[in-house]
């Protein structure tokens, strides 16, 4: 487990995804950070976007996850990436002002019901604060093809002083 998906271990949705009919790991992908790709490199797969290639697990070509078992769950919770992790928060760039944008994705149907606690979600930009994301990879994670329907729920300018860079 990579330093920030550690930092990201309190991240847990299993009670809240218990009741979900939809599954994300059925309609959804996972980018990976750079870190995470060896680990990953039986069933990763590759998407292109205008800044570079991005590598990615989870659903494609209309089958689930390779992660996700018979009864509807993760295979692997407890090692599952960053960005399996994080989700349905969502941290992207804003390319005019340079800006990181935290945001909820509408596509979970939890978030859409209000089911994600409050407190969680402030833990976790808390977290996701304290990190130095590599700014190459955040504009191929932001430009990555997603549907996109998010709330905005905090933004930050990134400190010159991080003490760890993901």
């Amino acid at each position: 487990m990579n330093k920030f998906a550690y930092r990201l271990k309190f991240v847990d949705f299993k009670n809240i995804c218990n009741e979900c009919s939809e599954n994300c790991c059925r309609r959804f992908y996972a980018i990976l950070l750079p870190e995470e790709e060896d680990v990953f490199k039986d069933v990763a797969f590759e998407l292109k976007t205008d800044k570079g290639v991005v590598k990615c697990i989870g659903s494609r070509d209309n089958k689930p996850c390779p992660y996700l078992n018979e009864q509807g769950y993760c295979s692997m919770y407890d090692k599952r990436p960053f960005d399996c992790r994080l989700w349905p928060v969502v941290v992207y760039i804003d390319f005019k002002t340079r800006e990181r944008v935290i945001y909820l994705d509408l596509e979970c149907p939890a978030v859409k019901k209000g089911k994600i606690p409050a407190d969680l979600i402030n833990k976790i930009i808390e977290s996701v604060r304290d990190l130095d994301f590599d700014e190459n990879w955040l504009e191929k994670y932001t430009l990555a093809p997603w549907p996109n329907n998010f709330i905005e729920i905090y933004r930050y300018k990134p400190s010159a002083t991080k003490l760890e860079r993901v």
